[in-house]
Formats: C-alpha cells, sequence, structure tokens
C-alpha cells in the first residue's frame, strides 16, 4: 500500500502521545513493506523530505505556540488556532506536491484535528479515500464544551469524522465517546489500540546516576512523566502524597514534563509542604525518561481523562509496576493486580493506597514488573498494529473502488 500520512507533529518534535503513536505506525507499515510518506508541520521551518527509518518525512513550517499553551487542547486564544490553520495550509500544499511527484497514493489517513482541513483539501483535489485516526476529543479534553474556540474544534472533529472514509481510534471507550458526541455510527468506527516498541534498557550507571539525582540509593522512587495540564491528574497524585509519606517516609517523587499547568502544580506542592519530596524536572530526554522508568519502583498515571495511555505501556514493557486511574484507555490497557493497579479516577485516597501498595508489597512489585513486559509483547506491539491498520486500509481500497466520486 501507499500511504500518505498527515500528522501535526513527527519525531523528533514530540509534544505528546501523538507524535510516538504516529512514528511507531509509520515505521512498523513501512517495516512490512508499505510505502508511508509523512508530511508533519513543525517549528523548524520547510525542510526536504527524508527517509527516517524507512519513512520519508516531510516537514512544513508552522509558528511556535507560545509557552505554556497545550496544544492539544482549546486552552488558547485565536492565535493558538491561527497556528493550527497555518500548519494545515502547509500541510495541504505539501501534500499535493509530495502526492504527484509519483504514482498516486492508495490512502491518506490523517491523525486528529490538527490536519483535517487539509486532509479534507486533500481528499477532493486527488480523489483518494481518507482514513482518519482520533487520538482525543476536544470534549473529551475539557469534560464538555465551554467556549467558542472549543466549539470550533469540536466541529472540526465532528467534519474529519464525516469526511472518512473510516474513523480508526484506539480503545472502545474512544469509540463510545465518538459515537456519542459525534452520533459517529459505529460500523464507520474501527478500534485499534496503540502500541510500543520493545526496547533496549539503559546501561545500568546511568540509571544508577538518574537515581541519584532525585533520591537516595535506599530511597523509593515514584515517577510520573506527561503533559502537565489539568486532565492528567497530578494535582490528584500532590493530593495524595502526605498521605503516602506518613507510611513510606523514605519516598521521592520525580514529575517530568511541561504544560500549562505546570505553576498551579508547584504552587499546590508548596501549600501542601512536600516540595522537599518532589521534583519537578521540565522536559527531559528520552534517555532519562528510560532510565527514570526503570529507577522507579512505580510509575503513576492519574489521568481524569485517557482515550489510551502509551505512557502506561512505555513504563511496563521497561518492567515497573504502574498505578493507573482506571478510567478511559488505561482501564482497557492494564489488568489490575495481574500488570498493574487500577484506582479510582480523581480520589487522591485511592490514589495513595494504590501507590503504597506497590511500594510496600516486594512480590506485587515483582509479579507486576514480569508480567507487564509479556502483556505488552504480545497484545501491544506495533506489527499488530500495522496488521490491523493495513485491513483497514484494504477495505477502505475495496469500496471506495467501486463509489463514483
Amino acid at each position: 500500500m501507499r500511504v500518505l500520512m498527515l500528522s501535526y507533529e513527527y519525531p523528533p518534535e514530540v509534544v505528546g502521545g501523538l507524535g510516538a503513536a504516529v512514528s511507531g505506525l509509520a515505521r512498523a507499515l513501512a517495516r512490512q513493506g508499505d510505502h508511508v510518506h509523512v508530511v508533519s508541520a513543525s517549528s523548524a521551518g520547510d525542510s526536504e523530505h527524508e527517509l527516517l527509518d524507512g519513512v520519508m518525512v516531510s516537514r512544513v513550517a508552522r509558528s511556535a505556540f507560545p509557552e505554556g499553551l497545550d496544544p492539544y487542547g482549546g486552552g488558547g486564544d485565536t492565535g493558538f488556532l491561527r497556528i493550527a490553520m497555518e500548519a494545515n495550509f502547509g500541510l495541504a500544499s505539501r501534500g499535493v506536491l509530495e502526492a504527484t511527484r509519483e504514482r498516486p497514493y492508495d490512502i491518506i489517513h490523517a491523525h486528529d484535528w490538527h490536519s483535517a482541513f487539509a486532509a479534507k483539501s486533500l481528499k477532493h483535489a486527488l480523489k483518494i479515500p481518507l482514513a482518519f485516526t482520533i487520538h482525543s476529543t476536544e470534549h473529551g479534553r475539557n469534560r464538555g464544551i465551554h467556549s467558542d474556540l472549543q466549539r470550533y474544534i469540536h466541529e472540526i472533529e465532528w467534519m474529519a469524522t464525516y469526511e472518512a472514509w473510516r474513523v480508526i481510534c484506539c480503545s472502545d471507550y474512544m469509540s463510545d465517546e465518538l459515537r456519542r458526541i459525534f452520533s459517529l455510527p459505529q460500523d464507520k468506527i474501527d478500534v485499534i489500540p496503540n502500541g510500543v516498541d520493545q526496547v533496549i534498557m539503559p546501561d545500568q550507571d546511568f540509571v544508577s546516576g538518574m537515581k541519584c539525582r532525585y533520591a537516595r540509593p535506599e530511597d523509593f522512587l515514584v515517577f510520573y512523566i506527561g503533559r502537565l495540564v489539568y486532565e492528567k491528574g497530578v494535582h490528584v497524585l500532590l493530593s495524595s502524597i502526605p498521605k503516602i509519606m506518613e507510611e513510606v517516609r523514605n519516598t521521592k517523587f520525580v514529575i517530568a514534563g511541561d504544560g500549562y499547568y505546570a505553576d498551579v502544580l508547584r504552587e499546590k506542592a508548596q501549600r501542601l509542604g512536600i516540595e522537599d519530596h518532589v521534583v519537578f524536572t521540565g522536559r527531559i530526554s528520552d534517555r532519562e525518561r528510560d532510565a527514570l522508568y526503570v529507577a522507579a519502583d512505580v510509575a503513576v498515571f492519574p489521568s481524569l481523562y485517557e482515550p489510551f495511555g502509551i505512557v502506561a505501556l512505555e513504563g511496563m514493557v521497561r518492567g515497573t509496576p504502574v498505578v493507573v486511574s482506571d478510567t478511559g484507555g488505561l482501564s482497557e490497557v492494564v489488568r489490575h493486580e495481574e500488570t498493574g493497579l487500577k484506582v479510582y479516577p480523581g480520589d487522591s485516597d485511592s490514589l495513595g493506597w494504590g501507590i503504597k501498595r506497590v511500594l510496600l508489597d516486594e512480590s506485587l512489585r515483582t509479579r507486576l514488573s514480569e508480567n507487564g513486559p509479556k502483556e505488552v509483547k504480545e497484545r501491544f506491539n506495533w506489527d499488530r498494529v500495522a496488521d490491523l491498520t493495513r485491513e483497514v486500509y484494504r477495505r477502505i481500497s475495496s469500496e471506495a473502488r467501486g463509489v463514483p466520486w
């Protein structure tokens, strides 16, 4: 298959889970013999197409988002929307250029609302059917639609689901959400989970050095990584820390990532008097992330809204016990007491219980550490995801041949 893929981000420029998901799928499809050309927006400007891990990648210029603004949601103003529309113009014009260089593409596959207008334009201009993956929704991120900007993004998402031949989402939870908020027919939706790369474990000396940067050798280490935005529930984690410290004093908490909620979280840590036990690292490198996963006694993801939760898989594949909110895609990724612990979302007492349970029960930590990598290898490998996605492509191509434009 020849696939033209559109994405707001692509490694090494990654804001959140979208870039990792698009990259993992694209590389797996290319590895299995498909021709995949990703056109992505980049704050670094336009660049000639290049071959990365078998994937042809072209980048088009967009402005940088202001510091602290979450590009996944509608938390900004009209300037935020202007940058997203600027990216769409670039994606559309570059998409036409790349699509007409050689023989036609079989499928256009767009990801999330940031590329929706470009995807619609290319679909009609090139007469190539469109698959659309929606990784999260504006309604879900904001627990409803509360502003004109959010409503506009919500309508863009609906438009993309309408224009698409088929809509792909990452969990049954998301499938239910799409049917509920967009009145999308069930038979137009394909549920395909995200995957995670099998990893090479980091050097043990580097792991030890990373732990010593934030904790003493004898301390427990609790690790969170992700965007610092309200729906990720980091404020719930902070509220649980005083309860945890009552029983497990020798515990340090490392919170990695950035986002518009960072200052609020730092202020909350100060108010709770736990700033000596919590380190906000800001954005960290992949190597540092991998080492902290391995060094951690538990990785915690207390999301209030989570369509999938690829970070949980990143912990599990490295043998890190995970504690997650029993919500959204996280509920489908983690099997309670087998590959991780699930706790009530938004409940600091429940979260504190889960973290203490893992820290104080060595046999449980061992069981979760052993089961996690096996689960990821069997259920969430990118080759399996690519196989399922290719079946969707083939169905679309077959049906589209019999329908006049």
